[in-house]
This record gives C-alpha cells, sequence and structure tokens, in this order.
C-alpha cells in the first residue's frame, strides 16, 4: 500500500515538475517562432537605455528599441521584462527571458554562466558622479571614502582593491542614488554612459559632476542561455547586431535618444563597412577567422 501510495506521489510529481518546466519561458528560435512572442529582458532604472516612462509607464530607451527591432524581423509580439542589475543574469538562467538586452558588460564570469552574443554591440567604462564639493580629482582619492554602487557591478571588487575604496554595494541603481542625494555616501560608482545621460537633467547637474577619467571600460553584449551556444538563436542575434553594425543603426538609434556619440560604435560602423579586394574583412559571420577587432 505505501509503495502504491509512493508510486502515485511520484508520479504527480513529475507530472508537476513537467508542467512547470514545459510553462517556463522558451528560448530556442523555432520555439518563439511558434509561440510567437519574444521576451526581453532590459533595464528599468538606467536613463536612455531602458527606464520606465512617467507618463506612459513603459520601458523605454536605446535597448528596448533594439529588442522592437529583433521581434519585429522574427514577425512576433515583443514582451518587455524590467529587470534590475542584480535580478538579470538570474532572469536569463531561470527562463524568465528569452533574451537579455540590459547593459550587460562582457566579463569572464559572464562567460562561464550564460552565452554571450558576439560581436559586442556597445561599450562603456566605470566612472564617479560626485557633488563638487568633494572636490575629487583622481582615483586615489577614493581610499577609505563610502562610495555607493549597485549590487552585482562587475567594478565592485576591482575599485576596492585597486583603489582601496569603501564600497556600499546597495540593490539597484535607484537605492545608490538616493543613498548619494541622502549623503550616505561620498560618490556614485556607475557607468560613464549613464553618469552622462543622469547630468542632462538640472536636478544632477547643479551639484554634481564626473571628475574621474573613464577606467575599465568593458564592451557589452547581448545574452542568452547558457546552453543555447551555437544555437540557431545565437546565430540570429549575431547577425543581426552585424547588420546593425555595417548599416549605421546602432548609431541611429544612439542618436535618437541623445545619447553622447560613442567612439566604439563609429569604430565597429567602420571596420564592418571596410573591404579588401571586394570582400568584408570582418565576413558576414561570425567564426575562428574573424579578427578581433570585429568583435
Amino acid at each position: 500500500m505505501n509503495k502504491f501510495r509512493f508510486s502515485h506521489l511520484y508520479f504527480f510529481l513529475f507530472m508537476f515538475i513537467s508542467l512547470l518546466t514545459n510553462s517556463s519561458t522558451a528560448s530556442s528560435l523555432d520555439e518563439i517562432k511558434q509561440r510567437g512572442k519574444l521576451v526581453v529582458g532590459v533595464k528599468k532604472d538606467v536613463l536612455l537605455w531602458g527606464y520606465q516612462d512617467a507618463s506612459s509607464g513603459k520601458i523605454v530607451g536605446m535597448e528596448p528599441d533594439l529588442a522592437k527591432i529583433l521581434a519585429d524581423d522574427l514577425g512576433v509580439k515583443l514582451e518587455l521584462v524590467g529587470v534590475l542589475t542584480a535580478e538579470r543574469i538570474d532572469a536569463l538562467k531561470s527562463g524568465k527571458v528569452d533574451v537579455l538586452i540590459a547593459t550587460l558588460s562582457d566579463t569572464p564570469d559572464r562567460q562561464k554562466q550564460l552565452t554571450l552574443v558576439a560581436p559586442h554591440y556597445y561599450s562603456s567604462g566605470v566612472n564617479l558622479l560626485a557633488r563638487k564639493s568633494e572636490h575629487f580629482k583622481q582615483w586615489t582619492d577614493l581610499k577609505n571614502r563610502r562610495i555607493c554602487s549597485r549590487r552585482g557591478a562587475f567594478y565592485n571588487r576591482r575599485v576596492t582593491v585597486t583603489y582601496g575604496a569603501d564600497i556600499v554595494a546597495l540593490y539597484s541603481n535607484e537605492w545608490s542614488k538616493q543613498a548619494l542625494r541622502d549623503g550616505r555616501c561620498s560618490a556614485l560608482l556607475y557607468d560613464d554612459t549613464a553618469i552622462v545621460a543622469m547630468l542632462r537633467k538640472v536636478e544632477w547637474a547643479t551639484d554634481f559632476v564626473m571628475p574621474m577619467t573613464t577606467i575599465f571600460t568593458n564592451p557589452w553584449s547581448i545574452a542568452i542561455s547558457a546552453k543555447d551556444k551555437d544555437s540557431e538563436l545565437e546565430k540570429y542575434l549575431s547577425k543581426a547586431i552585424i547588420k546593425w553594425h555595417r548599416t549605421g543603426e546602432l548609431l541611429k538609434i544612439e542618436n535618437k535618444w541623445g545619447i553622447p556619440p560613442s567612439r566604439f560604435l563609429v569604430d565597429m560602423h567602420n571596420i564592418w563597412n571596410k573591404k579588401m579586394d571586394h570582400k568584408w574583412i570582418c565576413g558576414d559571420s561570425i567564426n575562428a577567422d574573424t579578427p578581433k577587432e570585429c568583435l
């Protein structure tokens, strides 16, 4: 009797797990097309890149625009999932989203966890947003100073070890910004592109400044699940990024959102349009022979 009950319990448990698995977001290209919907994780707290519009409540920005281009090209609906820095990798690993386009820097640790699609689509570095009254001038000035940042940022440990800063890593960008406003830290460690966007607002430009030379420059990657390495989805996304570089689409969207011109995008547009003997130097797809400067 006990064995009979146990076998039934095992059967129902198996069916329950199967239902959960089948209800999660599929990530293969064919499944996305069959489902008729592409689910993309984008930032919801980075001005110009991915943020909630106050009037509409919708998530807008350069990266949501890129997600829409992908969905339109595939002929499917787009569902945007707003994520914070601390949530974005788990959102992809758990199957909550198919694709992640969320200011994700390419790092060795992330390469182990995810499939980072080549070529890169943007690049940024690390800088400091500080009150003008703090008079920060060089990175060594951070020693033993309380510096706010966001949890999960790849540069937290590097700045701690290299410059001796006391990093206060908070859950989200908004919490970090509020801590800076409240005077709970001397400055905010943040992506230089995001700081430039913030300083366009009077509320920040009046009392704050980006005083340092940008460090730890890192390219950004569109990411998919580790299990989708070498899949048709990865190949599709790679060719889409190549097209964006070659046609200048990324430059156009950057300009649309008023993002300061990126040297990275200009260089990538030029190299992907460069030919030798009437052939593209970078080719039409990423492979083992693709020159490093094309990535």
